[in-house]
């Protein structure tokens, strides 16, 4: 009942890492496999997902990341053989589906405010016109590439004039328009990881610039995670269907703002913060799924 962890590199990182080691410690055959070595077999009525071993004999594979700087070819191709494994049966954590949700940052929005969670007023078009009177109405907004993570390319504008500059560029360059009303806050937002229905444990990003991000420059310190705070992380977990995730947090003036959810938290600044390590939580749940 082998275990097989994917990601685009070819050293996995510190999360991977964990996670890798932990199961290992359970008694489970495991493997790291970058995901461009996973190759698919076609012949005839037969259908395989293989490795340069051979095909690949797995019970669970976790997907740590489909790659962030690929052209739709390569991303279609990593998203199909990940769904001829799921269709063979593998389970995936987190699943394709999932991931896909919440790697296109509309269709996280979307989902989240359907079930009735809060979140920050937006706007997502191709339309130049429509999204200047946007941030017109907005006043001060983020822009934000609708694919991507660590707070690279959110740019902050409370000039519509310099908003539309910046629209009517990467609209020349054939990429629609995110643009979000920004939420005053504290210096800080609050991230909560969520394994397998359970909050694990929060902790406050803080930074001196309006970007909270780990990867920005901003310092994890341990939180107390509160009930409601509980509740709006399991429920946006539960909502894009991840067995677990990296919940972002925003304490507006009307009370708490769901910004992103993770579908593969770094944990690397939280569990510096905090002392947890998701990755036992993690391969606790990948133990039970495996026995069954």
């Amino acid at each position: 009942m082998t275990v097989a962890i994917v990601a685009e590199a070819l050293t996995p990182d510190e999360p991977t890492r964990d996670i890798y080691f932990e199961v290992k410690k359970r008694g489970l055959p495991v493997r790291y496999i970058p995901i461009q070595r996973l190759s698919v077999k076609i012949s005839n009525d037969k259908v395989s997902v293989e490795t340069r071993r051979g095909p690949l004999e797995a019970s669970t594979v976790v997907i740590r990341g489909l790659g962030y700087v690929i052209d739709s070819n390569t991303f279609m191709r990593r998203v199909s053989v990940l769904k001829i494994l799921e269709r063979n049966g593998v389970a995936t954590i987190n699943s394709v589906d999932a991931l896909l949700s919440c790697r296109n940052k509309l269709e996280t929005i979307y989902l989240l405010a359907k079930a009735g969670l809060p979140v920050p007023p937006t706007v997502v078009t191709e339309d130049l016109y429509y999204g200047y009177m946007a941030a017109k109405e907005m006043g001060k907004v983020v822009l934000k590439p609708i694919q991507g993570s660590r707070g690279f390319g959110a740019m902050l504008f409370d000039d519509p004039e310099q908003a539309f500059q910046v629209m009517r560029t990467l609209l020349i360059a054939k990429n629609p328009l995110y643009i979000q009303k920004y939420v005053e806050k504290p210096n800080r937002d609050i991230r909560v990881i969520v394994v397998d229905k359970r909050p694990i444990g929060c902790m406050y990003r803080v930074s001196t610039s309006w970007k909270t991000n780990i990867a920005q420059g901003a310092t994890g310190v341990p939180c107390k995670i509160t009930p409601e705070l509980e509740d709006l992380a399991v429920k946006a977990t539960e909502t894009l269907g991840l067995v677990y995730s990296g919940v972002d947090i925003g304490e507006g003036r009307e009370g708490y703002v769901v910004f992103e959810v993770n579908a593969s938290p770094d944990w690397r600044g939280f569990k510096q913060a905090t002392g947890i390590n998701p990755a036992v939580y993690l391969a606790d749940y990948i133990q039970r799924i495996t026995k069954k």
